[in-house]
């Protein structure tokens, strides 16, 4: 099995050890490496390359937006899952913008992380459905909510649904028997219709509006 490599890095270390704890009791992940703060975060990452980093926004010398800001600009591959005691709009958005994958709340439980680090491992996004609504609020007040979906035709809906529980498009395919390219088609089609950057920010719409809790038939 081919395990999922990651880095954790938090400046609480008693949440690092319980986290680490945790990460590796599951067979198909491997912790490559812990670090306090932001400055020792970049150096780590740059080190071991890992699949997916867990981190924290809030941390001494080089937050958690500037290190990920920081990667971007050395176009560092890697894929983040910021886990975070903020519930704060802006902060959110800011972490949005700036490309982070998955979001977990630290007040969420067990299997809403595991399901952020293996969609998020997936090339997926994941959104904890507690932080949707004010990661949404930031990008897309203009339009009223009963609104936002209108445009798109009932596939696109079932894409959308589909790709809110984390599925790639292969796995969309199998599900809706439906081509790998005609999946991709529609969910170009349902961010272009939606006016949204990419895949979290529509995973977050359809958390938003209840579309990725219950497809109507």
């Amino acid at each position: 099995m081919e395990k999922i490599r990651m880095v954790l890095i938090d400046d609480h270390k008693l949440f690092r050890d319980g986290m680490k704890k945790l990460l590796e009791m599951e067979p198909d992940f491997s912790v490559e490496g812990e670090a306090s703060d932001g400055i020792e975060g970049l150096a780590l990452i740059k080190r071991s390359r890992p699949d997916v980093v867990l981190l924290d926004i809030g941390m001494p010398n080089l937050d958690g937006i500037g290190l990920i800001r920081e990667l971007r600009r050395m176009e560092q591959n890697t894929k983040f899952v910021a886990i975070t005691a903020f519930n704060d709009e802006r902060k959110l958005s800011e972490l949005s913008s700036v490309g982070v994958h998955g979001f977990v709340l630290k007040s969420s439980g067990r299997t809403e992380l595991l399901s952020a680090i293996r969609s998020v491992a997936r090339g997926q996004c994941y959104v904890d459905p507690k932080v949707a609504g004010l990661l949404l609020g930031a990008f897309h007040k203009k339009q009223d909510e009963s609104d936002m979906l209108c445009d798109l035709t009932d596939r696109e809906k079932e894409v959308l649904y589909w790709l809110a529980q984390g599925l790639s498009n292969l796995e969309i395919s199998a599900k809706m028997n439906l081509s790998e390219k005609t999946v991709k088609n529609h969910v170009s089609h349902i961010l272009k219709k939606l006016d949204l950057r990419d895949r979290t920010q529509a995973a977050i719409l359809a958390w938003r509006v209840g579309i990725a809790e219950s497809l109507e038939e």
